[in-house]
């Protein structure tokens, strides 16, 4: 053993001798190599500069094109910018934080984000104006339009009693002017709203109403005039026997005018058509009216409702581009998705809140016109007949003469005459030699009407759709995407408050909405539920509709919800902590329980052969080590 010992250390002495010399040929033969590497890297540093120099001149020159092509684009669009009252734009070195473009500083951005607030503003007060236009020229045009039928009516009417029941005309003249001049009244009923934004709260659907009941009473009332002059008509004066019924006599034949029903049912059918008719057409031009000035109350809120999301997107949008140095559109073309996704974002409480009540509100007022205004029962057909509805009533009572003369007899006695007061009249007077024309037939304008409102259903979301369809680039392809020209790639979110929530450019943000906006869409509910009412049978209970508006309330309709997919994904997150160790997952918490060998507690003897051969492998190891090292 202490034979190996010693041939060891013999060994390690040897090999660092040789170390040592192998050490010094490195140091001598290293001079000469560094000097050599030290002029390679000499020349290798002049190369680099000079090439990165070379570099630096090209970009510049670039750079000083680059900026001329730049001032040169905003040179061009600096006029856009001047036509709208930009003054601040030109080429700029500091860039907008927004846009990003050189023809537009931080200044110019701010004056540009109000100015692109105020172009939304002015989109959407066009439309609203141009339908409260609408509304309100109807509203005019038509009750023109019947007041004009009346007038016509009227003269009508007088012609037919001049030329058959002349001898009644001084007489029944006035009354006839005033059962006109009723009808014409309660007709005007609805213009007392235009002069008064409080009355239309205050009044509404039961001031009709008692319309409806005092234009009945004035039918009413009129015929009970009618009768003592009719009554003398056609059983004295076609007797030749000339004079004016006593006073207490005509007070007798109208007190019993219900009793006696002289002209049978035809009083009563034209109280019901009359005020029937009327009735509905104020509840139409009041309705109207109500729409126009909710629609007004809308538009006066637009500015206050725009959020600085939206205001920051409506930016990027119209003048992003010219920011850059492009020219507006129709040059600049919007991407079709990008537009919608910002205009359906920016408008999303009006769509939102005001576009499934408004739409009802139109399919009421539709199906009143059709059922009502313009049907064998409305007020235009109602007022062109009634000439001939009073002359029927007259012929009824003179084909029934007989029997009714021996009712009255029995009720009032025999009248006794008294001499004219103004002396006889005229035998027969010339007939009025007027022509029955009546006004141009409602019709094509109320189609026309109904054609317009019809269109505006989802007003506010058919603005937006509208605008992008007709301004912008119907494809997504090379256009405008707010932060260059390219592909828009976003997913375009359908209109709806509730799918705005996923807005990828204009997210709905939900506590911006104000208690205006839904004073508005209860006042859109309320005008549906008294066009309702006014259709209902009488004490009639409203259930559908008022279940229709309960549901229209909380529009919005769901768009945005959450897909079985999107919530079935979701449910993949955060489960297992990704180590990969497969079965060797711990439950309990408790360390693992492994087998272990047992321990070997007895002693090691110093001649065991099996320590010797062992450390006599661990000794040939070490100088194998050795001699590879100096080697």
């Amino acid at each position: 053993m202490a034979a190996r010992m010693q041939m060891l250390l013999l060994l390690t002495l040897l090999c660092g001798l040789a170390a040592a010399k192998h050490l010094g040929d490195l140091e001598a033969g290293g001079g000469a190599v560094g000097g050599l590497h030290h002029h390679q890297h000499h020349q290798h540093s002049a190369s680099t500069h000079h090439r990165r120099r070379l570099q630096r001149d090209s970009r510049a020159k670039d750079a000083t094109s680059a900026s001329l092509g730049t001032a040169h684009q905003c040179e061009a669009v600096k006029s856009y910018f001047e036509s709208i009252d930009i003054k601040s734009s030109g080429f700029h070195n500091e860039k907008g934080a927004i846009c990003g473009g050189s023809c537009c500083n931080n200044a110019t951005e701010v004056e540009l984000r109000d100015k692109a607030a105020g172009k939304f503003e002015l989109l959407l007060h066009h439309h609203t104006s141009s339908l409260r236009g609408v509304l309100e020229t109807n509203v005019k045009q038509f009750q023109s339009h019947v007041m004009e039928l009346a007038q016509q009516s009227e003269n009508n009417t007088q012609s037919v009693f001049a030329t058959i029941y002349y001898r009644m005309v001084p007489r029944v003249r006035q009354m006839i002017g005033h059962l006109y001049t009723e009808i014409m009244n309660h007709m005007n009923y609805a213009s007392n709203y235009t002069n008064s934004n409080d009355q239309l709260g205050r009044r509404g659907i039961g001031g009709i109403s008692s319309v409806q009941s005092h234009l009945e009473e004035a039918v009413h009332r009129f015929f009970v005039q009618l009768f003592p002059v009719a009554y003398h008509q056609m059983v004295h004066l076609n007797n030749d026997k000339l004079g004016e019924l006593h006073e207490d006599y005509i007070n007798c034949l109208q007190h019993n005018y219900d009793e006696l029903r002289p002209f049978k049912d035809i009083p009563h059918q034209l109280q019901a058509s009359l005020g029937k008719s009327v009735h509905m057409s104020n509840v139409f031009m009041n309705a109207l009216i109500q729409a126009a000035e909710v629609i007004s109350e809308a538009d006066g809120l637009y500015g206050e409702k725009l959020t600085d999301s939206c205001k920051l997107h409506l930016l990027k949008m119209y003048y992003c581009p010219n920011c850059n140095g492009h020219h507006p559109p129709p040059e600049a073309k919007l991407c079709d998705g990008y537009c919608k996704n910002v205009m359906r974002g920016c408008s999303a409480e009006y769509a939102g809140l005001l576009d499934s009540p408004w739409s009802s509100v139109v399919d009421a007022l539709n199906n009143l016109v059709t059922t009502h205004i313009l049907s064998d029962n409305g007020i235009i057909t109602v007022i062109k007949q009634l000439q001939s509805r009073l002359s029927d009533a007259i012929m009824a009572a003179m084909h029934n003469d007989s029997e009714l003369e021996q009712k009255v007899k029995k009720t009032c006695g025999s009248p006794s005459l008294t001499p004219y007061a103004t002396g006889e009249p005229d035998a027969k007077p010339l007939p009025h030699k007027i022509a029955i024309k009546y006004a141009t037939p409602p019709d094509p304008g109320m189609v026309r009407f109904l054609s317009t409102i019809d269109q505006s259903k989802e007003f506010y979301t058919n603005i937006v759709d509208n605008f992008c369809d007709e301004h912008h680039s119907r494809e997504d392809h090379s256009c405008w995407t707010g932060d260059r020209f390219g592909e828009y790639n976003q997913l375009l979110i359908s209109p709806g408050i509730n799918a705005q929530r996923y807005n990828p450019e204009v997210p709905f943000n939900s506590m911006a909405q104000g208690s205006q906006l839904n004073e508005l869409v209860d006042k859109l509910i309320k005008i549906r539920q008294s066009i309702g009412a006014a259709q209902a049978p009488p004490n009639s209970i409203q259930s559908h509709d008022i279940q229709s508006d309960m549901g229209h309330e909380g529009s919005g309709g769901g768009e945005g919800q959450i897909g079985d997919d999107e919530e079935e994904y979701g449910g993949a997150h955060g489960s297992g902590d990704g180590s990969g160790d497969g079965p060797d997952v711990n439950f309990g918490g408790n360390p693992p329980i492994t087998e272990q060998e047992p321990r070997d507690n007895g002693k090691t003897s110093g001649s065991n052969p099996l320590a010797a051969t062992t450390a006599t492998w661990m000794l040939l190891t070490l100088v194998t080590m050795l001699l590879s090292s100096c080697s």
